[in-house]
């Protein structure tokens, strides 16, 4: 009996701890304008094994606030309960630390998240960590880990070769919403950087009905994701009838003024804007959709097939050991009543020798 509650026991703890990674999914929480989340260094690519320092600003620090991405919380954190900030340091970035992270209070609340690549290779490219305005002046930077000196640079966007430098800089004087794409630069002899997107928001122009606002992800989402629209007038967070663009085509309308896409996909990227009767319309965003990391999957499956292979291991271990006590204690008792034992055989012989007779 006992043996049979210990292993229901380790059953149910084993099925907690799945149950416990697969709520370590991708939360769905509340974006909120005052929470920010500032990174140091302030750029988008790393080398591995540099150090990564997130500070999470606006949030009650008091009550509970974390940094953390799609798999796990970051646990070497400091409050600065003074100036509600707090500070998650990596102390040594992997390649494994690429991601999305963002900071996430205990009523929900979620700051914007930043999504930052860890390279092993020599060469990163500097890109502004935020989305910038149309009119911004951006200066792209290409680095090589072996050394500071200017050397000849390639730049692409979205594939395709822009320009060259001998400063390894690039310098993109007032942005467009067209500059928006993904940046990368290689150096001869030394490699190419990662991809980081350059976000272009547009101004708020109040000729053209500007005084409404659509609230989208200002970071990738990747494909399955809910993605939440907001559209609402710049002086008024109440809940107006709304008309939803994508691409420049009416796509929905909301008497909430919300969207929810359910399980984006690849198809669902592309620029959104919103307008409100008699108001005017919002400026365009772009949503950036990435593909599901398959080596996240396996790595999921993975981790569960070995959980239940090391509960497994342990029941077993618990069956011999439980064995082995029970032939343990009953081998002790022979040998604290061996008269028993004499008792038993001779009683044994003599109804063997009623039964010949």
């Amino acid at each position: 009996m006992a043996f049979t509650a210990l292993s229901v026991r380790l059953m149910f703890n084993g099925l907690m701890l799945l149950f416990a990674h697969a709520q370590q999914s991708y939360p769905q929480a509340s974006v909120s304008d005052a929470a920010f989340l500032r990174i140091v260094p302030s750029r988008l690519q790393l080398f591995e094994y540099e150090s990564v320092s997130f500070t999470c600003e606006g949030f009650d620090v008091s009550a509970g606030c974390k940094v953390r991405n799609a798999k796990e919380i970051i646990p070497k954190c400091s409050n600065h309960t003074a100036t509600s900030t707090q500070t998650c340091t990596i102390g040594y970035a992997f390649v494994s630390d690429s991601g999305g992270y963002w900071c996430e209070g205990e009523g929900g609340e979620k700051s914007n998240t930043v999504n930052i690549t860890v390279t092993a290779g020599s060469v990163i490219l500097e890109s502004p960590v935020l989305p910038v305005m149309e009119g911004d002046t951006v200066t792209l930077q290409c680095r090589n880990k072996m050394t500071s000196s200017n050397l000849m640079v390639d730049f692409y966007k979205d594939g395709l070769q822009i320009g060259n430098s001998s400063t390894g800089n690039l310098t993109i004087e007032s942005v467009f919403k067209s500059d928006d794409g993904l940046y990368k630069c290689s150096i001869s002899r030394a490699g190419e950087s990662p991809e980081s997107r350059l976000a272009v928001r547009g101004k708020l122009n109040r000729e053209e009905g500007g005084g409404v606002l659509m609230e989208s992800p200002a970071h990738p989402v990747t494909e399955g994701d809910a993605v939440t629209l907001h559209c609402r007038k710049q002086e008024t967070s109440s809940n107006l009838n709304a008309d939803f663009y994508k691409d420049g085509h009416l796509i929905r309308n909301s008497s909430a003024g919300d969207m929810i896409i359910h399980g984006v996909s690849k198809s669902d990227e592309g620029f959104y804007k919103c307008s409100i009767p008699g108001a005017g319309q919002s400026p365009e965003s772009w949503l950036t959709v990435r593909a599901y990391d398959q080596q996240e999957i396996h790595f999921s499956r993975h981790y569960k097939l070995l959980l239940w292979i090391i509960i497994s291991v342990v029941l077993v271990v618990q069956m011999l050991v439980i064995g082995l006590l029970y032939w343990k204690k009953q081998l002790v008792a022979k040998m604290n009543n061996p008269s028993k034992d004499l008792h038993d055989v001779v009683k044994k012989d003599r109804k063997s020798a009623h039964l010949l007779k």
